[in-house]
């Protein structure tokens, strides 16, 4: 039976096996990443629609909006 060695040096020294490690690592700070941003958008869509939900109908009129617009301004 003959068994290779597949940790070839690639560039810099690095070995196969430590790319793939490396890439792992990478995807896996990108998804932690990505999940962090998805909360933060959330929960900032969030404080809008409760803080506009506060206001009073004659604040809205004010600015321009309605309690309808309130839904669909925090939907994009």
């Amino acid at each position: 039976m003959t068994v290779y060695n597949n940790t070839r040096l690639l560039v810099d020294g690095a070995r196969g096996s430590d790319l793939g490690i490396s890439r792992a690592v990478y995807r896996l700070t990108t998804l932690i990443a990505d999940l962090g941003t998805s909360f933060a958008n959330w929960n900032s869509t969030r404080r809008t629609r409760k803080e506009l939900s506060k206001l009073s109908d004659y604040v809205l009129e004010d600015i321009g909006l309605t309690r309808g617009d309130i839904n669909h301004l925090t939907l994009r």
